[in-house]
């Protein structure tokens, strides 16, 4: 593996190639004009969390507005393909292990090339994921969620924010690791997945913390524990599980 390549693969934040000298060039009036950073996922998710925190602490400290732009699709391969092209010196791109370190690899064209279109500024976050049920699913922890898969392969689904995403792969090294048959279905980000997986369509994720724990109605999906009654305090979707599983509050 190149030195670029491992560099990007440790990024979080992303910017565009004509961005990469802008430090180097001293330009004493950079920014000149807003900067726009672009989340390749839908609103909702854990990258757009982290995105307008950025750009709320950039905004203080460059004296320009840094504004945050979604754009979902492909993966993430169309924002990153823009992003890419972009000339202008004032666009960004929030980094992310699917567009940067899984896509190449799946995708068999690409509209950008990692290591000569992007350089890393820095790590913004690392964010814990869980694997979660809608509670109509009668498991309370992971052990029970694999035996109840096993005894119904193919019947049951998963979402993912989209294909290379972390969700997804988080999910399938379940499947791989557990011997399971479980129907994937790939969402243009974190957002509108949780939507689907709190209103019941979905049986199971693999979600980050962040939009999971702050979602309105935590009561309508619930984390898996690793064994009955463990959880973590701090989040109310992580509660220990009841003995009974009872239907959410709708």
């Amino acid at each position: 593996m190149s030195e670029n390549r491992r560099l990007l693969l440790q990024s979080g934040l992303a910017g565009a190639a004509s961005l990469l000298g802008l430090p180097a060039l001293a330009q004493a009036n950079w920014p000149s004009r807003s900067i726009r950073l672009v989340v390749p996922f839908a609103p909702g998710g854990s990258s757009e969390i982290v995105a307008r925190a950025t750009a709320h602490e950039l905004t203080k400290a460059l004296g320009q507005t840094v504004y945050v732009e979604n754009k979902p699709g492909g993966g993430g391969n169309i924002a990153m393909g823009e992003v890419a092209r972009a000339d202008d010196q004032h666009t960004l791109i929030l980094g992310h292990i699917g567009t940067l370190a899984v896509n190449p690899f799946i995708y068999d064209k690409l509209p950008f090339d990692t290591n000569r279109d992007f350089k890393p500024v820095t790590l913004l976050a690392k964010v814990p994921s869980l694997y979660v049920v809608h509670p109509d699913v009668p498991a309370r922890n992971l052990k029970e969620f694999i035996t109840l898969v096993r005894s119904k392969p193919g019947q049951l689904n998963y979402g993912s924010a989209g294909n290379g995403s972390a969700g997804h792969l988080a999910m399938e090294y379940l499947k791989m690791a557990a011997n399971l048959f479980l129907v994937h279905v790939p969402y243009r980000g974190t957002g509108p997945q949780l939507t689907d997986l709190l209103a019941g369509r979905l049986e199971a994720a693999s979600v980050a913390r962040p939009p999971s724990c702050s979602s309105s109605r935590p009561a309508s999906c619930a984390a898996l524990p690793p064994a009955p009654r463990s959880g973590c305090r701090s989040c109310p979707m992580c509660r220990p599980w009841p003995s009974k599983v009872s239907r959410a509050s709708r």
